[in-house]
């Protein structure tokens, strides 16, 4: 992954670490009193007196009406952060869409938009991404709908590669992109502060903050359609990983006597819950080319080769996440991607194999299954964005 510099501007490059914290906390548990902000981050009342005042007088931070505190009983104004005041822009890059969504502080959708990418040179590809900004904001650089700060997700082989000059660059071989230094041309192009990630991490990190994962100090992110993706938070922080180690990942075998895959495969995920791997199987035995989402709709309308096919996917897939829970020891594995229908049409199955393959045992994992809306994504960009500006680090 490729990440963008801290240069937000403004009071937010000189806040001490402490009062970063605090913001963060406003921002992913919402209003809080002083005593239970104090008790929460292990702060005096009056270190944290002296470190929010000058966040309230720059507006940064609000105070609510007067309410009894929950811990003490005594009358106090909640501290909550200025949500709407920041805006940051998301952007998801597919082989040949471009996702965007503008959102507030607390990764809140407030636009949305999406369009085909109608040339993938990466100078085409940030300019269209510009006039995509223009359009959800009005096209007023600095005007009160503008963002501060951008997120780009990139699935696939993205990854940092060789530093020229201290610029890292990305290979995105889906896009026909490689040695790309992709930060500096967002910048450029948008001019606000980029950061740039690969798709799954930023997902994981959207879903830690602002989704079923919060709260939770450990949990893992399945994501299958096109690919297979995988990321693991770990005592609340992302486990990082080389995209080598992350591509194979798809390629764990699952059954030894299963379908192949591109690579020469047997039985491994890709071959059983890839999107082209599901229409391939589904089309030869209907004999004809099908889309997923036509084979989601037969399977649920009872059809027996389109239910039979999802079925084993939903199996696979009850296998994968066993191995995933027993492996990393997580407790909750949160399920996303274009392909999830899968998992509700045939959610029986998905828990009968992930029960077989936990001893037996119900109910020892919960699997929250997500939309699979490709905004989801984009918005996962703008919460890397929110996490940079906030903590002022990668």
């Amino acid at each position: 992954m490729v990440v963008g510099p801290r240069r937000w501007g403004g009071m937010w490059d000189a806040l001490p670490d402490a009062a970063r914290s605090i913001v963060k906390e406003l921002i992913i548990h919402g209003p809080q009193s002083r005593t239970a902000l104090a008790k929460t981050l292990h702060l005096s009342t009056g270190s944290l007196t002296r470190l929010t005042k000058p966040l309230v007088d720059a507006g940064l931070l609000v105070e609510g009406e007067v309410v009894h505190d929950p811990v003490n009983g005594r009358p106090t104004r909640p501290l909550d952060v200025a949500a709407g005041e920041h805006r940051f822009l998301g952007l998801k890059l597919t082989a040949d869409r471009v996702h965007a969504v503008v959102t507030d502080l607390r990764a809140e959708v407030i636009a949305g938009r999406d369009e085909a990418i109608t040339d993938r040179d990466p100078e085409a590809v940030c300019l269209q991404a510009r006039r995509l900004l223009d359009e959800l904001t009005g096209g007023l650089p600095h005007g009160p709908g503008a963002p501060v700060g951008a997120g780009i997700t990139i699935g696939g082989n993205a990854r940092a590669s060789t530093q020229i000059g201290g610029e890292q660059l990305v290979d995105a071989p889906y896009l026909g992109w490689e040695q790309v230094e992709l930060r500096p041309l967002m910048e450029r192009a948008l001019g606000v502060p980029c950061v740039v990630k690969n798709d799954v991490a930023a997902l994981a990190h959207q879903h830690h903050w602002f989704g079923p994962g919060r709260g939770l100090r450990d949990f893992a992110l399945v994501t299958i359609g096109a690919g297979i993706g995988y990321a693991l938070i770990v005592h609340d922080h992302l486990v990082a990983a080389a995209e080598a180690d992350l591509g194979m990942f798809g390629h764990m075998v699952l059954h030894p006597g299963g379908p192949l895959c591109p690579e020469g495969h047997r039985g491994c995920a890709a071959a059983y819950l890839s999107s082209w791997s599901i229409e391939g199987t589904v089309g030869q035995a209907l004999r004809r080319e099908v889309g997923y989402d036509e084979v989601m709709r037969l399977a649920a309308a009872g059809d027996r080769v389109c239910l039979s096919v999802v079925r084993e996917a939903a199996q696979a897939l009850g296998r994968l996440i066993a191995m995933v829970a027993t492996m990393s020891m997580v407790k909750t594995v949160v399920l996303a991607g274009e392909g999830v229908e899968l998992a509700r049409i045939a959610k029986d199955e998905l828990g009968q194999a992930l029960t077989a393959d936990r001893r037996g045992v119900p109910g020892s994992v919960n699997v929250v299954i997500e939309a699979d809306d490709f905004r989801e994504w984009a918005r996962g960009g703008a919460v890397v964005a929110i996490q940079s500006f906030v903590t002022g680090s990668d």
